[in-house]
């Protein structure tokens, strides 16, 4: 079980971990948890903490030793205290997002014992089936969780998106649509009514899905890439460039926006420019960019799977 492997990681001392040069209490207390006495080593370190609480080294010892013990909630606040004192402590880091998955593995392994049938439940297995890329599996759980709470915004987008990944373009706006009238603001509805609509190659109202878009969220750049491609395809290769441009400002390695960035100049007579971003391009794919062109000219925006080296625009 994920827990308990994590768990025994937080017990093996960090590889990079530098060595201990402080005096003999925090010597004490390192020694204590490397012998497995972890009820020694968590009162020593607090022994050391009473005299000086800013000691890092001996919180991270105690929070560790807590989390051995059980205390999973006691030592992530312990790590938390190590990173409000230094917020790039690397051990700090290491073993806070060890814990995390613990605690969240406990949560799930609780939901699940406790409410088996109830929609977050059935929405949490969804989540799950997706990471694990069995779709079918996933799409069951999200009705189920759906038919127990129909007016689940977070469920309707889940069907949605997944839907969309596997372009079936009218059940996802159909999820879109429900979702829409429960948070007709939300990025996400927007954004994946946008690409549906775009695949579908209806053109003016996808713009405007992305223009809403990104009134919510204007940092968006699979938003403006979206845009700019919807642009460049109904023919205002003029309007795509600076949405495009911005995309690529600001995900300097999104493929896709320069990509189409090249399109557009080259539709505009900006042979110059458009020689550069296909230069980047290429650049980009490390030689391989003529297998990237390819897929980018049948999947501008990413809805089908990629090439390794082309990430989609999707919002992860």
């Amino acid at each position: 079980m994920f827990a308990a492997s994590a768990l025994a990681v937080l017990l093996v001392p960090a590889a990079t971990a530098a060595p201990v040069r402080v005096a003999a209490p925090p010597e004490a207390a390192a020694r204590a948890f490397d012998r497995g006495d972890y009820a020694q080593a968590v009162a020593l370190a607090r022994q050391r903490l009473r005299s000086l609480p800013r000691d890092t080294s001996a919180r991270i010892v105690l929070a560790r030793a807590e989390a051995a013990l059980g205390r999973f909630e006691d030592a992530y606040q312990s790590f938390r205290r190590v990173l409000a004192l230094q917020p790039r402590n690397t051990d700090a880091l290491y073993y806070l997002a060890i814990l995390a998955g613990v605690l969240a593995q406990t949560e799930y392994d609780r939901l699940f014992a406790q409410a088996p049938d109830s929609p977050r439940a059935h929405q949490l297995r969804g989540d799950l089936h997706v990471a694990q890329e069995r779709p079918v599996e996933a799409e069951a759980e999200y009705k189920a969780a759906l038919e127990a709470a129909p007016a689940s915004l977070d469920v309707l987008i889940a069907l949605g998106d997944l839907t969309r990944h596997q372009s079936r373009f009218e059940d996802a706006l159909g999820y879109y649509g429900r979702a829409a009238e429960i948070a007709p603001h939300n990025y996400d509805v927007l954004y994946g009514s946008g690409v549906c609509r775009s695949y579908r190659q209806e053109y003016p109202p996808a713009i405007e899905s992305f223009h809403e878009a990104l009134r919510v969220d204007p940092s968006s750049a699979p938003a403006h890439l979206a845009l700019g491609h919807a642009l460049l395809q109904s023919g205002q290769a003029a309007a795509a460039v600076p949405e495009l441009e911005t995309a690529a400002r600001l995900e300097p390695r999104m493929l896709q926006a320069q990509y189409l960035l090249g399109r557009a100049y080259r539709t505009l007579g900006r042979t110059q420019d458009a020689e550069a971003a296909f230069a980047r391009v290429k650049k980009l794919v490390d030689g391989q960019a003529q297998d990237a062109a390819a897929a980018l000219e049948g999947d501008p925006l990413g809805q089908k799977k990629q090439p390794e080296a082309l990430p989609p625009p999707d919002k992860p």
